[in-house]
């Protein structure tokens, strides 16, 4: 029941964490590991959920690139390093 879950949740026009997260996933593991493993995404979250006695709150498809910002401007620096690009770094006005 969770995988047919996960798998409705990757066929969701609204996107969501959840939606994101198979999103990702299919396109590096395939479709049904990404099933499993937002399967297994939605069972954590459910068992979080009745411990604490607290509603579902999505946090939305966008949290991992905001979860640490610095982490992810270093790993894009390398990356464009890495294709022969030289990067400097100035914060927006």
């Amino acid at each position: 029941m969770l995988v047919e879950a996960a798998g409705s949740v990757g066929r969701m026009k609204s996107k969501n964490y959840l939606a994101a997260k198979h999103a990702r996933l299919t396109r590096r593991r395939g479709m049904g590991r990404a099933q499993v493993a937002v399967a297994h995404s939605i069972l954590v979250t459910a068992y979080w959920m009745l411990i604490r006695d607290e509603p579902y709150r999505d946090l939305g498809p966008d949290w991992r690139e905001k979860r640490n910002a610095e982490a992810h401007a270093r790993r894009l620096v390398a990356q464009l390093e890495k294709l022969g690009h030289t990067v400097t770094l100035a914060p927006a006005a």
